[in-house]
């Protein structure tokens, strides 16, 4: 499914906060497969906070917007939702897994370089495209 301008001028003013990301290339190769939620989002890089292996062993991650490549998806419901049926209303389970079914995710990268502002900045401004020496 290709993105259109508008749905591309939305993603440019997004607010990453609460996004679960994962870094897919970076210059570090020690910072590609890092993946968690964005808690900070700074002009210049993206907190996230990472799940550790055990209990208490989650921590937070500094990885600079410049010359990384992130990647997120988009939960998108396809077609309309199904309705119900009184007689199948204790069946929750399989009225969840029907309504889980009809959800798609749009998979989306995004190079760092063109995001270096402030997430309330961002928001505010009209995006301006840049060349991106790098790709």
């Amino acid at each position: 499914m290709p993105v259109t301008g508008a749905a591309a001028a939305k993603l440019c003013g997004a607010d990453f906060h609460g996004a679960e990301v994962e870094v897919v290339r970076s210059r570090c190769v020690g910072r590609v497969g890092v993946r968690g939620i964005v808690v900070r989002d700074s002009r210049g890089v993206f907190e996230i906070i990472t799940k550790g292996k055990g209990k208490g062993k989650d921590r937070v991650v500094m990885v600079p917007k410049e010359g990384t490549v992130f990647r997120f998806s988009v939960p998108m419901p396809v077609g309309g939702e199904k309705e119900i049926n009184e007689e199948n209303e204790g069946d929750k389970e399989r009225n969840e897994r029907e309504k889980g079914s009809n959800i798609k995710e749009l998979v989306f990268e995004m190079h760092g370089d063109q995001f270096m502002t402030r997430a309330s900045d961002r928001a505010n401004k009209n995006p301006k495209w840049h060349f991106l020496k790098d790709v």
